[in-house]
């Protein structure tokens, strides 16, 4: 991921429409902070959160770099929330919610969105892809990778679309739209996506 400049992570953001200098945004299971990265030059403030300290250590790294003040990353789950309920306008997850204890941390993100914001929730794997993943493992004889995938599979790290939208109506979340990496928001913007 971090092969990827800024730019293309901001026209992603973009694309989704998660912008606006009145704006603040969480960014939930940010990882290595690429995405927050991003985000602070499209929005007035972004809090981002991970339960890795490894990656928040890269994160805080970059953000020294990049001399972002409007970044303030800490160390924590997205299952309990260290902020206020109607915190954030925006709230972005990419390829981190399916790896939580789902229902209870959409809870906790809906919790902290304003009654009029946004969630974004990217790569959300179904099934399939572990046993695409699978499959590649033993075409490239990568047993790591093998391994891994069996591992999210026994550990239910996937989902599928059914189960999605039944979490969502639970929690009182409209699906504004549903569709393949990259390929959500604004047509005119074309973006490569991460996973294919």
């Amino acid at each position: 991921m971090l092969n990827f400049p800024p730019e293309y992570y901001e026209k992603r953001l973009r694309k989704i429409g998660f912008t606006g200098k009145d704006r603040t945004l969480l960014d939930a299971g940010c990882g290595a902070g690429h995405w927050s990265l991003a985000a602070s030059n499209l929005v007035k403030s972004v809090s981002g959160i991970d339960s890795t300290e490894k990656y928040l250590l890269v994160a805080k790294d970059i953000q020294k770099g990049f001399s972002k003040k409007n970044i303030d990353l800490i160390f924590g789950k997205m299952e309990k929330l260290p902020y206020k309920d109607n915190s954030f306008d925006l709230v972005f997850s990419y390829c981190a919610w399916m790896y939580t204890k789902r229902p209870k941390s959409l809870k906790e993100l809906t919790r902290v969105l304003k009654p009029d914001g946004k969630i974004y929730f990217g790569a959300v794997t179904g099934f399939g892809w572990y046993l695409k993943m699978i499959g590649q493992g033993i075409f490239q004889g990568n047993r790591q990778l093998i391994w891994e995938s069996l591992k999210a599979i026994k550990n239910r790290v996937y989902t599928n679309e059914s189960e999605t939208r039944k979490l969502f109506r639970r929690n009182n979340l409209r699906i504004i739209g549903l569709g393949s990496d990259a390929n959500l928001g604004d047509p005119k913007i074309i973006i490569k996506p991460l996973y294919e």
